[in-house]
Parts: C-alpha cells; sequence; structure tokens
C-alpha cells in the first residue's frame, strides 16, 4: 500500500504522545493530528496525578506496595465486573511507567504523593509542574525524536481498505497509514454523546458540566469513528461525577468539605462526606433524585470556608472554594442556597422531612461533642476535629454529583490495544489508547491517576504494537 507515515495517532493527550515516542523509537515514521490549535489534551489542564505501585517514588517514602495488592484492591472495588487482563497488565506495568516519565523529565517527588483511592496506600504521583509538566515533557521528547504534527484537524472518517483501515480523513485531505491509533480522549462536552452513553451525567440536564469544559474538542470523536468501521463500544453509563453545589461559578472541585453533613432526600447521612472522589459521586447518584443537601452552620463555615486543602488536595492552584462565606452569602440571596435560624426551619425550606433531619443532627452532634469523632460513617476530619452543628444560622446546599471528571464509554480494545469490533474480532490497523476506552474503567473510579496513567500505560502499548505492525506491513511478501 501507499503510505504517508507508518503511524497516524489522532489525538496529543498523554496516551497519543506517549504512542507517538513509542511508536518513533521503535523505528516508524509518524504523524499526530491534533483538533485543537495546541498539543496536550486534557492532560495538559489536569491535576497531573499518576496512579502506580510499587514504585521508586514509594520506597523512598518507606512505603511498602505491590502489584498484586493492587490488583486486588481495583478488581474488588469493581465486584470483578472489569477486564481482569488490562487491569493486571495496567498494575504490572504502573511502576516502569513512572519511571518511564521520569526518564522523560517528568519529576513526582515523594512528598507530593497522596491518598488517591480508598486504600491507606498512598498511589497518587504528583507531578511537581501538574498536567501541564507532564504534556509538555511528551511533547518535547515526541518533538526531538522527529515526530510530526498537525494542529487544528479534526478527523472526520477512516479509510478502509479489504477490511483494514489504512488511513484518515479530515476536511479534504486523506492520509495514509498502516497503523492508525486512536487516542482522542472523552466525549464529556457533548450533550448528545452524554445523552446516549453516559445517561447518569445527562440526567443533571445543564447542571452538568466537565472539569475540561474549555477544551473544544472533548466531543467523542474517537466513538464516532470507531463506529463507522464497526467498532464495539463498551463501558456504558460509567465515568466519574464529582460532586458540584451547581452555582453558576463552577469552581473545579473533587470533594465535600469534611466539616458539612450530607442528606439525601430521606434526611438522612448516606456516606462518610470527606470520601474520596473515587466513591463520593457514585453514592450520591444512588440517592432518590440523585441529589443531596449539604448542611452547617455559620462558624464552622467562616472558620473553614476558605481551607482549598479539601477542594484542592494536591495544591495544584486549578480549584477554588465554594464554600466560602462570601460565596455561599451570595447564594442564599439569589435563592440557591437556604439559610435559616433552625435546623427544623432549614429542613422545611428544602422540603425535606423535618424530624428525619432534626434527628440526623442531633446524632451527628452527639458524636461529635461527646468523643469528637463520626461513629456512624467514620469520616475522616482531614487532619482537622470534627464539629458539630450547633449555632445559626444553618444552612442547606443542594449538591449533584455533576462535575465530569472524566467519561469511560467507548472503544473496546484486545491486550494488543487493537480495536475490536462488534463480533470480538480485530479491525486490522487501528488501535486505541487513552480516554477513548470504554473496557478499562469500571463502575467505580479506581482512584485518582488511573486516567492519565492508564493513557500512559495503553499509549505506550498502542504505540509500540502499531509500529511494528506497521513495518511489518512495509517488508515484501
Amino acid at each position: 500500500m501507499s503510505r504517508d507515515y507508518d503511524v497516524i495517532i489522532i489525538g496529543s493527550g498523554a496516551a497519543g504522545m506517549s504512542a507517538a515516542i513509542e511508536a518513533r523509537q521503535a523505528g516508524a515514521s509518524v504523524m499526530v493530528v491534533e483538533a485543537d490549535d495546541h498539543l496536550g489534551g486534557a492532560t495538559r489542564n489536569s491535576t497531573g496525578v499518576v496512579y502506580a505501585c510499587n514504585t521508586s517514588t514509594q520506597r523512598e517514602k518507606g512505603i511498602s506496595d505491590s502489584a498484586d495488592a493492587t490488583y486486588a484492591y481495583i478488581m474488588t472495588l469493581n465486584q470483578h465486573a472489569v477486564r481482569p487482563d488490562l487491569i493486571r497488565y495496567y498494575c504490572d506495568e504502573s511502576a516502569a511507567m513512572l519511571e518511564w516519565l521520569k526518564d522523560k523529565g517528568v519529576e513526582f517527588p515523594a512528598n507530593m504523593l497522596v491518598h488517591s483511592d480508598v486504600t491507606d496506600i498512598q498511589r497518587g504521583h504528583t507531578c511537581s509542574s501538574f498536567g501541564m509538566g507532564i504534556a509538555d515533557a511528551l511533547i518535547n521528547r515526541a518533538g526531538a525524536l522527529g515526530v510530526e504534527t498537525a494542529l487544528g484537524s479534526r478527523v472526520d472518517g477512516l479509510i478502509v481498505e479489504d477490511g483494514k483501515v489504512v488511513g484518515i480523513s479530515t476536511d479534504d485531505t486523506e492520509l495514509r497509514a498502516p497503523s492508525v491509533v486512536i487516542a482522542t480522549g472523552g466525549f464529556g462536552n457533548s450533550p448528545q454523546m452524554l445523552e446516549k452513553w453516559y445517561p447518569t451525567a445527562a440526567y443533571h440536564g445543564d447542571r452538568t458540566w466537565a472539569v475540561h469544559r474549555d477544551a473544544p474538542f472533548i466531543l467523542g470523536d474517537g466513538i464516532t469513528l470507531g463506529e463507522q468501521v464497526g467498532a464495539q463500544i463498551t463501558g456504558y453509563d460509567t465515568g466519574l461525577l464529582n460532586p458540584t453545589p451547581c452555582f453558576d461559578s463552577r469552581y473545579v472541585e473533587a470533594f465535600l468539605p469534611p466539616w458539612v453533613i450530607a442528606v439525601n432526600r430521606e434526611g438522612k447521612r448516606f456516606m462518610a462526606e470527606w470520601d474520596s472522589y473515587a466513591v463520593c459521586g457514585y453514592l450520591i447518584n444512588e440517592q432518590t433524585d440523585k441529589r443531596c443537601w449539604a448542611i452547617f452552620d455559620h462558624p464552622t463555615m467562616v472558620a473553614n470556608g476558605d481551607d482549598l486543602s479539601y477542594a484542592d488536595p494536591y495544591n495544584s492552584g486549578l480549584a477554588t472554594s465554594s464554600w466560602e462565606e462570601i460565596t455561599i452569602t451570595r447564594e442564599v440571596d439569589k435563592g440557591v442556597a437556604h439559610r435559616a435560624d433552625s435546623i427544623a426551619e432549614l429542613a422545611g425550606k428544602v422540603g425535606l422531612p423535618v424530624d428525619a433531619v432534626v434527628e440526623t443532627v442531633r446524632r451527628y452532634n452527639l458524636d461529635t461533642q461527646e468523643c469528637g469523632e463520626d461513629r456512624l460513617y467514620r469520616k475522616d476530619g482531614n487532619g482537622h476535629p470534627l464539629t458539630p452543628i450547633l449555632t445559626a444560622p444553618f444552612y442547606a446546599v443542594e449538591v449533584r454529583a455533576a462535575i465530569i471528571g472524566f467519561t469511560a464509554a467507548g472503544l473496546d480494545i484486545n491486550l494488543d490495544c487493537q480495536v475490536l469490533d462488534t463480533r470480538g474480532q480485530v479491525i486490522e490497523g487501528l488501535y486505541g489508547a487513552g480516554e477513548v476506552l470504554g473496557c478499562f474503567h469500571g463502575k467505580r473510579y479506581a482512584g485518582g491517576g488511573t486516567s492519565i496513567g492508564s493513557s500512559v500505560v495503553f499509549g505506550r502499548r498502542a504505540g509500540t504494537l502499531a509500529a511494528q505492525h506497521a513495518l511489518r506491513e512495509a517488508v515484501p511478501a
């Protein structure tokens, strides 16, 4: 076949650039095609946390971890309703992946390790310069290797000949290559895609918004391209939704403050409010009407509302608190948040069962006053003592899990990152990696950093195998 490149990669986030580096190092000529006017994808604007186990960074901090323990954790969290082959590979390769990033100049200081899942092991490796640092390091290495890039080029089709993907089309231009890697990311900015593939997110209507809302091409192009050639789309109604009070300010936050209590439509608590975002949003969406109400008192808000240690635990500077006094007061004036002089009055204002809310607050106050802890849900105060809800005025703020951290419906692949069709057969010449995949994340997000981590792990593998395939195709029979 005629070819312009050996490997064409669609998308330039962590998955796409990792694939480009490995394909080029394997000897392939590589073109990265990006719809936006700059490289880096969603990775560029992220907190830059990478989930990995048994790493040199962990050992530097005296943390003992293993791939076996991490594999068991992810499988158990998802009740084994995930792909064991992909999860096992990720756990086995995550330490090498982190070293690979370090070799590209990405720094992961031991003092920036964080608890990013729901275990007591710190597996969240935070880049010292956050997502921008990871993106820039990958972009720079790809450029140094001679990877070519085309910006402002949105791919609208795949070229198929004799049942094989042999290139791409964009506007009136065609580029040919025996291997194409789809690494286009998710679809959080497409209401139509959300309605079709992530209805739990779409349920919240215009209250739903994506963390990367300023990235105009997170539109599900990879799914559309895959469907054009008969690819299997999997991972229906999965992804990560973070809690938000749905204020117009739309601050990026991943957690509720530890000093509020959250009650459901029945007026009862249902979780430890400071639960990791690996589970928090899912618990909210399991409640009646997929919402809850955060209840707190005035002195606590004043004392803690500007504490960003809960909103931005990675100290990335990407988050701002929704829970400051000035913000809450403004939202009360608008009628979005509610204020009252008693808990009973507050419950009545927001239409919750008064007796149930009063009893819920009474029990929480009893726990925090008697023993300084939450005996019911074992909430961690994030290093601060838990305080009772005692002093008027009292506040109630409706909370929904409506910030899209990432979407997890997408292409199905085998362990060699080859895209599969609806029969489960390989679509020759087509590979996938990153958020465009629908077969890696399960119903529960394993922990902060698995999105970037899996993008790099499978991006690297896709690039290597795509290059090998392309170079084999170049050898005469």
